[in-house]
Formats: C-alpha cells, sequence, structure tokens
C-alpha cells in the first residue's frame, strides 16, 4: 500500500481525472441520495420512526460506489505519461450497478449446479393484510421461504404417492417491492419439472395442483406465522388468531400462487433468464426513472401496472422515492436467495454420489453457454461501449501504478 504522506496527492490527481468523467445531467439513484439523504434522515417522521442501521450503512457505501472515496487505483501510459484511474466500486446490495453485476456473477454459479431439465416459474403471494407484519418483524420474512419449500416439497410428495423419497431442485428467491416500488413481500421459485426418487433416478412431473399449491401454503405460512407470534411477540398473538379466522373465511382457495410453463420447453434459456431477473435483482432499475429536477426536489418514473398491464406515470417528491426505495433494503447476512431439494448444499453432500451422477446424465451445458459470465471491469466497457480504459490516446498500453483505498476498507 502507498504511504499515507501520498494518499492527499493522490486523491487530487484522481479529483481531476473523475470530473473529467462526471456527467451532472444523468438521471441516477446514486445523484439523488447524494443530493436528498440528508434532507431524509431530518423528515419528522422518518426521526420518528427512525432509521435502520443497515440503511445508513448500505447507502453511504452505495453513495461511494465508483467514486474516489470508495478507492481506486492508478494507471500510467509510459509513453505519454498520461494518467487514469480506476474507482472502486461498494459491493452493497442496495446499489444498483452492483446489484446488477452481482446477479449476472450469481446466474453463472447457479447455472453451473442447475440440471439440464425443464423448469416452472412459481410465484408465491400472500395476502395484503399480512404485508405489514412482515415488515414490523423482518426476521419472519425467512417464514415465506420455509413455507414455499414446505408446500413445493408436500404437493411433488403427494403427486408422486411416496412420502420423502421424491426431492425436486427448489430455488427461492424473495422479493418486497412491488412494481410500484410499495411493500409486497412474495417469493419467486425455480423449480424442476420432476426431482430424484430413492433410487438416484430421474422422474418427471408436469401437472401441478393449483388448487393444492394455494392452500397448502396460505395453512403453511399461517401456522409458521401463529407460532412465531405465540413465541417472540406474544402481545400480537390473539389480534393475529382473528386475522386468520377472517383470511380463512375469505380467501377460500387459499393465497395467489402462479406456476406458468416457462416459454422454453428445455427451459435453457428460460432458467438463465429467470435467474438473472428475479434472483437477487434491484428493486428500480435507474432507466425507469424520467425526470429529475433537484431544485424542486422531485423525480419522475414509471412502472407496468401488474394486474391492468398499464402503463403508469409517477410523480412525486424525493423524499417519498427515497422512503419507498430504503424500505427494500435487507438486514444484514439476510440470504435472498436460498436453494432446497437438489439444489440445496446439505442436500447435495447427502446424496453426493447420486447426485453427481444425475448432473452427469443430465448436463447443463447448454445453459452455461448461455449465461452472462462475469467479466472484469476492462472487458466489461470495451464489450459493451468499444472502449478500451488502459488504452491511451498515443496509442499505448496504461501500466498499473499504485491504488489507494480509505481507512475504513483496510481489512
Amino acid at each position: 500500500m502507498i504511504a499515507d504522506n501520498m494518499a492527499q496527492a493522490l486523491v487530487s490527481t484522481a479529483t481531476k481525472c473523475f470530473e473529467r468523467e462526471y456527467d451532472p445531467d444523468k438521471y441516477t439513484i446514486q445523484k439523488i441520495f447524494f443530493d436528498y439523504f440528508d434532507d431524509f434522515l431530518k423528515d419528522p417522521q422518518v426521526i420518528k420512526n427512525t432509521v435502520r442501521p443497515v440503511v445508513l450503512e448500505e447507502v453511504k457505501k452505495m453513495l461511494t460506489c465508483g467514486t474516489i472515496d470508495a478507492g481506486f487505483e492508478i494507471y500510467e501510459c509510459p509513453n505519454c505519461h498520461k494518467s487514469h484511474i480506476i474507482c472502486y466500486t461498494c459491493k452493497s446490495r442496495f446499489c444498483n450497478s452492483c446489484g446488477i453485476k452481482a446477479a449476472k456473477i450469481r446466474a453463472n454459479t447457479i447455472a453451473k449446479n442447475t440440471l439440464n431439465v425443464s423448469h416452472r416459474h412459481v410465484v408465491f403471494t400472500i395476502d395484503e393484510s399480512l404485508r405489514p407484519y412482515f415488515k414490523k418483524y423482518r426476521d419472519m420474512l425467512s417464514l415465506l421461504f420455509d413455507s414455499a419449500r414446505d408446500t413445493l416439497m408436500y404437493v411433488f410428495d403427494k403427486m408422486n404417492g411416496k412420502s420423502k423419497t421424491f426431492i425436486p431442485g427448489i430455488i427461492i428467491s424473495l422479493h418486497t417491492f412491488g412494481r410500484s416500488l410499495c411493500w409486497n413481500p412474495h417469493v419467486h421459485c425455480l423449480l424442476t419439472e420432476g426431482g430424484m426418487d430413492q433410487d438416484g433416478n430421474y422422474k418427471r412431473i408436469t401437472y401441478i395442483n393449483y388448487e393444492s399449491l394455494r392452500k397448502s401454503f396460505m395453512k403453511v405460512l399461517l401456522d409458521k406465522m401463529k407460532d412465531y407470534f405465540n413465541k417472540f411477540a406474544p402481545e400480537e398473538s390473539k389480534m393475529f388468531k382473528h386475522l386468520v379466522n377472517k383470511l380463512y373465511k375469505k380467501d377460500k382457495n387459499g393465497f395467489y400462487v402462479n406456476a406458468p410453463k416457462m416459454k422454453n420447453k428445455n427451459g435453457k434459456d428460460a432458467t438463465v433468464n429467470y435467474i438473472i431477473r428475479y434472483c437477487g435483482r434491484p428493486a428500480m432499475a435507474q432507466s425507469r426513472i424520467t425526470a429529475y429536477d433537484k431544485n424542486k426536489g422531485t423525480v419522475d418514473y414509471y412502472y407496468e401496472d401488474h394486474a391492468t398491464e398499464e402503463y403508469v406515470e409517477v410523480h412525486e417528491d424525493v423524499i417519498t422515492f427515497i422512503k419507498k426505495l430504503v424500505q427494500h433494503i435487507p438486514e444484514e447476512q439476510f440470504k435472498m436467495v436460498r436453494y432446497y431439494g437438489l439444489y440445496a448444499t446439505c442436500e447435495r453432500a447427502r446424496h453426493k454420489l447420486k447426485i453427481k451422477e444425475l448432473i452427469k446424465k443430465l448436463a447443463n451445458k447448454a445453459i452455461l453457454s448461455k449465461v452472462i459470465k462475469e467479466k472484469h471491469y476492462r472487458m466489461s466497457l470495451i464489450e459493451t461501449f468499444n472502449v478500451d480504459p488502459l488504452l491511451c490516446s498515443c496509442g499505448h498500453y496504461m501500466e498499473y501504478i499504485d491504488y489507494w483505498v480509505p481507512y475504513s476498507r483496510r481489512n
């Protein structure tokens, strides 16, 4: 590491390089937070409800992403001595650019272990009256994973006609947001259309009983929530039991569950598209922001209504916009994507030889060829913009000189 007394000079040089590349007119969530996050913290409602520590930490990291405050590397042309810096990224789950990259890396990792078989995209939702509980008791979000897993295992065992001998592959991703950025916790599941029997053979099952899925998921989730309140929040227990009775009368067919067949019958392209789109993606794509007025404190964005499929334009003040986004920041170390059945690490360990043979038999080479593999900063720019950041204007390639990181990242 360079000596600390040289850091100030490097930061000064880096600032000049950074200012040349900065585009003040580009609408980004990072810029909006940079301009208004302090005002958000002073909002009376925010002060009253307090801000979760993880929100402060993740926003702090996101604000430094790609800037000299996050640290940087310096490159210099050996011919004309022109310098160039590459700023480090924040790796925050709240950061849009880092989140998209992480999703692509995850797609590559997951695809290596998925079977080359047909999959279903299953979506489990909950009644609107239950949503506030999951926002108040955020550790209860794990119950959505557990309930979806138990439901799928139960339904598949029931269809197979044999108990505890049929194991499908399941990847579950939690989304707490709807398209309008409202608080709407639900889970997306990537499910194999079949599973492994006790002899290590893969058996395909194409028919899924929707009624069984809906009713089973509703019962399993409500039972788990009742157990949670009895154990951790007894003051909520009595009121919640009354709500449960109302829900059984209201939702006689169970909670809404959708499990359409993927368009690609062999599931190869569809599997990769699912992983990239649903596994850990940010709550909102920056491309949806159509206008931002710093002086007036307003932001415009759009979304497509899921029910009506109508294009909806939203114009609102920035503080409200920030409130909507930060509510979806997960707690530290909370896993938003989880693996079960054939795709679970523990299950793979217990049935190592059988699954090894199954994967060999159902090799997923086609999926691997479709996945967007991890690329370094330089290759990403070359492929995306046809620009090599290390190619100097004089025609020579720049060489690595040194780097600097702030004390907070020197671990």
